[in-house]
């Protein structure tokens, strides 16, 4: 029940931070946070395209230091062919500072 609901919480935040930070490229429409299988999948309606696509980071690594918290992105995926290679290229491997408040949840 605990983990349901701190998937849930972290689901709605990053839904709302992406529909913020990306809004000129389409809205978000759900998100999905699993934090025992370190994985977030998503489906957007990006501007431009009829249908829905989905995406996904197969799996991300949280890392800490004194500084605060941070994701790491691994293994992101789409269901087109073209944006899987553009995901990867600009967020694979990359390190992203986390709020604190949502690094506690992760």
């Amino acid at each position: 029940m605990l983990k349901e609901l701190k998937d849930s919480a972290l689901s709605l935040a990053f839904k709302a931070f992406l529909n913020e930070k990306f809004k000129d490229y389409g809205e978000v429409l759900d998100c999905e946070f699993d934090t025992t299988a370190n994985r977030l999948s998503l489906h957007a309606l990006l501007r431009g395209e009829s249908a829905p696509v989905s995406a996904a980071v197969e799996r991300y690594k949280i890392k800490r230091d004194v500084a605060g918290a941070y994701i790491v992105l691994h293994e992101l995926s789409s269901s087109r062919e073209w944006l899987t290679r553009l995901l990867n290229a600009l967020f694979a491997g990359k390190r992203y500072a986390v709020p604190a408040a949502v690094g506690a949840l992760l």
